[in-house]
């Protein structure tokens, strides 16, 4: 790597500050650099960036968050400057979040580095580096060995398992506030009555016509996948009647008055793409789909009712099943000698992977998924929506996400407190690896997790991808805390080269009240110089468990980076319902129509 390469700071997107009104503090500084990349450059002191102290994220204070505010700018929490201008020397105002993150020196036993990859390949080895994790999660997860083991093994299972539960009270703590899981019970097996009438106001409109109410009321019956749709809209108190939808046995039945007037159209979605192909539409528009092209309504809301598909028993289960044990059979776990000096620990434990192990059931794994009839069905889906070559970006995806093949012996080391909490998950070096897309020469990790309540409530670091003389780093950086009040979240993942600013970033904040039932939540995407993002304020109002409830939405709004782009504000209610779904006689099927009687279909509506 050069020798006069910038320092690379990344900063956490979404402060705690921006929900609690704090202000960053100085931290504590932490001894050393990360393991991730602790050799030494090959170069002139003079000639160094002098290292910085990592700095740990900053724990909320215990009051609310501010009032929602509708006027806010739109803009995403804020970033850090990367670079002083001119200097080539990091700023020196430490930020807040992942603190500032040395530029990396060569990696140890890596290949000579290439010129720098296409965004195609930075892309691949994101998605690598993203099933490795996970490929590695399963393989642990499904060690029997390790769940039955003592000592290290006995400590890292532990670690595991706290991981688990932590997990489990955020994604339990609103649902269960809400009854979310007796909400989805109800609706698979009675029918439900769902009202959405929401206002739409463009604020950048220049005529007098800048806003829009539409309605839509509809009734569902999962159980018999029957469902009834009323949609309406207005303005200035003036509503109008759009049209109505009635699906039943995966057939929709359209009346749009304003169009069709006083008749109904029919159109049967298991067969569209023949159909399609076979009526004068077809002729006509000149255009055809896949002839196995089909659509499917009504499928199941409940979780429940999809354990059996999703759980043990499936084919996606099965396949990562079998390759993981491949990997849990040539892994060893044993009691780390050594402690990192910037770690503060009880204890630590190292897992190998062995490379010949994980290459093979990385590409076992591939074949297999890329056989299998869940792939195939769940491709077809895909093409049906977007089209043929969609498919074939699909099986893109699939290798890119195991092309990444280990030349060494994958070590991970985990790091625990007192209470067997995992609180760092490092590599004691970078890891040579290579890939065909990706273009991936190593990969290092280095992640904190030390939040005092929850380990998960501080989780600080990422993953970094060297190709070539690139260096991506993926950085993920969370802040939330649970208390008897309320439960907030601060979470941003990040994308970043070492030799410009973040390019992509995505955030997402909320503030739960559990008193009121109140929500305040951010969410955007920032990708070099464009942003898009939603942001939302209101409650859950008329809550009967296993009844139903009320959204209230106070205040949203779509933005960019310089606006509003739309403005919104209304009301879902979903409730339980007695009313039963009719399916209108006398309905003329759209695809058996002629040409001749298309051609007076347009008339009329023009005419």
């Amino acid at each position: 790597m050069e020798e006069n390469k910038e320092v690379m700071n990344i900063e956490q997107a979404g402060s705690g500050g921006m929900l609690y009104g704090t202000e960053p503090q100085p931290q504590e500084e932490l001894h050393g650099i990360s393991a991730a990349y602790s050799t030494e450059m090959q170069a002139q002191p003079s000639e160094l960036p002098q290292p910085i102290p990592v700095q740990q994220p900053i724990a909320p204070q215990q009051q609310p968050a501010p009032p929602f505010n509708p006027g806010w700018s739109g803009q995403p929490p804020q970033q850090g400057s990367y670079y002083q201008q001119g200097s080539g020397q990091p700023m020196n105002n430490p930020p807040m979040g992942f603190g500032p993150v040395q530029t990396p020196p060569p990696v140890q036993g890596a290949p000579v580095p290439r010129q720098k990859k296409r965004r195609t390949g930075l892309i691949a080895g994101v998605l690598c580096a993203a099933a490795v994790a996970i490929f590695i999660v399963v393989g642990v997860l499904l060690s029997k060995a390790l769940f039955g083991g003592g000592g290290a093994k006995a400590q890292l299972a532990k670690g595991f398992a706290n991981m688990a539960m932590e997990t489990a009270a955020y994604r339990s703590a609103v649902a269960e506030d809400l009854g979310l899981a007796s909400l989805n019970k109800m609706k698979a097996e009675h029918p439900v009555h769902t009202n959405m009438d929401l206002s739409f106001t463009d604020p950048n409109a220049a005529g007098s016509f800048n806003s829009m109410d539409i309605e839509i009321d509809a009734v569902s019956d999962y159980k018999k996948k029957m469902g009834e749709y009323a949609v309406s809209a207005g303005t200035y108190g003036i509503d109008m009647s759009i049209g109505n939808i009635v699906a039943a046995d995966n057939t929709l039945y359209i009346t749009v008055p304003i169009v069709f007037k006083d008749k109904i159209y029919s159109i049967d979605l298991s067969n569209l793409g023949k159909d399609f192909n076979n009526s004068a539409w077809s002729e006509l528009l000149g255009e055809k789909l896949p002839e196995d092209y089909a659509l499917t309504l009504f499928e199941s809301p409940s979780t429940a009712a999809n354990i059996k598909d999703a759980g043990t028993d499936s084919e996606l289960y099965k396949i990562m099943s079998k390759h993981g044990r491949t990997i849990t059979n040539a892994m060893t776990v044993e009691k780390l000698k050594g402690m990192k000096e910037e770690v503060t620990a009880h204890s630590g434990v190292r897992l190998t992977v062995d490379k010949e192990a994980y290459n093979k059931a990385s590409q076992g794994m591939r074949d297999d998924i890329l056989a299998s009839d869940f792939y195939e069905e769940a491709k077809k889906g895909y093409q049906n929506i977007y089209g043929i070559r969609y498919g074939e970006d699909m099986d893109r995806i699939i290798e890119y996400m195991f092309d990444i093949r280990f030349e060494q012996d994958l070590l991970l080391d985990f790091y625990f407190d007192k209470k067997g909490r995992i609180i760092n998950i490092s590599t004691p070096e970078d890891v040579s690896v290579s890939g065909e897309y990706s273009g991936v020469d190593s990969v290092a990790v280095d992640i904190d997790f030390s939040g005092s309540e929850r380990a998960l409530d501080l989780i600080d670091g990422g993953v970094y991808l060297q190709a070539g003389e690139e260096i991506i780093f993926m950085g993920i950086s969370r802040d939330a805390e649970i208390t008897d009040e309320y439960y907030s979240e601060d979470l941003t993942f990040s994308i970043q080269r070492d030799d410009s600013d973040e390019e992509i970033v995505c955030w997402f904040t909320n503030l739960w009240g559990y008193e009121d039932h109140t929500f305040d939540l951010q969410m955007g995407l920032k990708a070099v110089d464009e942003l898009i993002g939603f942001r939302a304020d209101g409650s859950f109002v008329d809550i009967v468990k296993e009844k139903g409830c009320t959204v209230e939405l106070d205040h949203a709004a779509v933005f960019s980076e310089e606006e509003d782009l739309l403005l919104m504000t209304g009301s879902i209610t979903t409730e339980q319902t007695q009313n039963k779904i009719e399916v209108p006689e006398n309905a003329e099927n759209l695809l058996e129509m002629t040409s001749k009687d298309i051609q007076e279909l347009f008339y009329d509506t023009l005419f």
